[in-house]
């Protein structure tokens, strides 16, 4: 049964159908962490070398002898050095004489000065380029065991713990709505980004079954990342309200709550630790969830949270660009703890 799932994700890479075969694989590889062949076909439908490089990683991680997971990491990993290919010629003159020996190396130095600084430019405009076009959120997706998006900061390294920002879209969404919103900033604010898309509907989502998908891709996120044990939570709508729900049932793993647009709030008895909150909702909103969300915020003052609070004016049911500097602020004031 394995081979015939193997044939039918090469055949899907060949024919060029990337987002059809990653799942097949992926879930070979689950099966079983020593088929080479799965991870091998697993790393083709990265167009990266990063990610390659990641994957061939966590390849080893289960397979630290095998010489061809070795062999394709090496390969990507290498810089080797490139011999000069320029012959020294000397310029003679009709009467055999050689060029003028105190203007050939002043010369030669120009030259090379020159190379130089266009070789600098052109690597510079090559990595602002790079780094400032936006990323495609298909090399990002993942599938298995539940759909998710992840952006790994490119100064990630495992020598430390870096932080995990979840966002939680609302309903009827995916994990790309707060990747569209979130993306951006990792870099920058130095964090791991997770997006799960929660299975549900227009209506909304169970708490129980958003947990559920929540921790499964948290699972996979700490398998290849050091990330820290304490997460910071945004959520819109159906997902603000999600993510009170989460720090009530696992205290000890949220750092912060960034809670926009929720139609309805928990009591904040529910919550065993005093976690920095900021809640944002707009004025021409749903009024009762307007009333609610002031009620709350008195509460959450009364219990002694930390907690920022934002009636935007003139804004529906929508995240506007004032909550996302909100939201960053307060991630930066935990960061900076």
């Amino acid at each position: 049964m394995s081979n015939q799932r193997l044939e039918q994700a090469i055949e899907l890479v060949k024919s060029g159908k990337i987002e059809d075969a990653r799942p097949l694989l992926e879930l070979l590889i689950k099966d079983d962490r020593t088929n080479i062949s799965a991870w091998q076909w697993y790393a083709e439908t990265w167009s990266k070398p990063k990610d390659k490089i990641r994957v061939w990683k966590l390849c080893l991680r289960h397979n630290p002898l095998n010489p061809e997971a070795q062999q394709a990491l090496a390969a990507l990993t290498s810089d080797p050095l490139r011999k000069p290919d320029i012959q020294s010629k000397t310029n003679v003159s009709s009467h055999g004489s050689s060029i003028d020996s105190d203007r050939a190396p002043a010369s030669r130095w120009l030259l090379w000065v020159s190379i130089g600084l266009f070789i600098a430019v052109t690597c510079l405009a090559i990595f602002v380029v790079k780094n400032s076009a936006p990323k495609d959120p298909k090399d990002y997706r993942h599938v298995q065991p539940v759909e998710y998006y992840l952006y790994v900061p490119r100064a990630y390294t495992a020598d430390q713990e870096w932080p995990l920002f979840v966002g939680i879209h609302g309903a009827g969404g995916t994990g790309l709505d707060c990747w569209n919103l979130w993306q951006s900033y990792a870099d920058k604010e130095g964090f791991i980004l997770l997006c799960p898309s929660i299975p549900g509907d227009s209506s909304g989502f169970y708490q129980d079954v958003a947990e559920r998908t929540v921790w499964s891709a948290i699972g996979e996120v700490q398998k290849e990342y050091r990330v820290k044990r304490r997460m910071f939570f945004n959520g819109f709508s159906a997902g603000a309200f999600f993510i009170q729900g989460f720090t009530a049932h696992y205290p000890p793993y949220v750092s912060g709550l960034s809670i926009l647009s929720a139609g309805v709030y928990l009591n904040p008895n529910m919550f065993a630790e005093l976690v920095p909150i900021v809640v944002v909702i707009g004025n021409s909103d749903d009024q009762t969830a307007v009333a609610t969300s002031k009620m709350f915020v008195q509460d959450l003052k009364q219990f002694g949270f930390d907690v920022q609070y934002e009636i935007m004016p003139g804004v529906g049911h929508t995240v506007t660009k004032r909550g996302m500097n909100l939201t960053i602020d307060l991630f930066r004031k935990i960061k900076g703890k």
